[in-house]
Order: C-alpha cells, then structure tokens, then sequence
C-alpha cells in the first residue's frame, strides 16, 4: 500500500572557504547506492533528495 513516511535529504558540497560552495557532482551509481540502503535500513524513511542547491543563495546548513 502507500506510505506516508519521512524524506531525507543529503546534502554535499564542495567548499574552500565555507563563504561560498557548490555542490558535490556524486556518481548516480553511489547516490543510487545510498539511497537504496537509507529507504531500506531506516525505518519511518520513505523517499531519499539530493540536494543541489549552492552558496549562495542556499546556506550549507538546512535552516
């Protein structure tokens, strides 16, 4: 049936100076990988994002 369960995020990100960053341009196979693993490992996980926002506008935290 459906489930109505939580979203992950994962956010990665290159930086140098933490002013600015971009994000980190991970191979889809690992990304599938991980994402796999999450939904089928954590319970109440029902969806895995990639975030892909940079800084700025984004910070590298989630607010």
């Amino acid at each position: 049936g459906r489930r109505y369960d939580y979203v992950i995020a994962l956010r990665a990100v290159e930086t140098i100076d933490f002013m600015t960053a971009r994000w980190a341009r991970l191979p889809y196979d690992f990304l599938e990988h991980v994402s796999l693993r999450i939904i089928n490992e954590v319970d109440g996980i029902s969806r895995v994002t990639y975030d892909i926002s940079g800084k700025p506008p984004a910070t590298i935290e989630w607010e």
